[in-house]
């Protein structure tokens, strides 16, 4: 499978977003009640977020995506992987090209490096292109009474 990975420009918008909403709603499951897809879909057309999407050059039919951000801290600007979900076993189909885009990407925007929290099965991956394991971030939500 030749699965190709591409920012979505503002004037496709319109008919990418309805191809990804099985996937938006897996971004929307892993934010634990932060964000909705709405919330997803306005950072992206808000500008605050860039959506990359992952798909078959052929068909035109999208498998998953990444949403990025690009975060100014004070000291230097990082290209921040704010959510990813895809088709389940085809993102790796994308992987090596989704990470030499992003990283030309982050380089052409003066960014210092790519920063992403997820899920612990992307550890295998990360440290296999390089990336260092120095946090994993744990949380409980508490339960509100009715």
């Amino acid at each position: 499978m030749n699965l190709r990975v591409s920012y979505m420009p503002h004037g496709i918008l319109y008919k990418v977003i309805p191809q990804l909403t099985e996937y938006l709603l897996k971004s929307e499951a892993w934010t634990a009640g932060r964000t909705t897809v709405d919330d997803i879909i306005g950072f992206i057309y808000s500008g605050r977020m860039m959506l990359w999407g992952v798909y078959d050059p052929e068909t035109l039919k999208i498998y998953g995506y990444v949403i990025t951000e690009l975060k100014d801290y004070p000291r230097c600007k990082m290209l921040v992987l704010q959510y990813c979900a895809g088709e389940p076993n085809h993102m790796k189909y994308a992987e090596e090209e989704m990470l030499a885009v992003l990283e030309r990407f982050a380089k052409e925007n003066n960014c210092a490096g790519i920063e992403s929290f997820g899920r612990p099965g992307w550890s295998a991956l990360a440290k296999k292109r390089g990336y260092t394991t120095k946090t994993v971030v744990y949380e409980k939500h508490f339960e509100v009474a009715p």
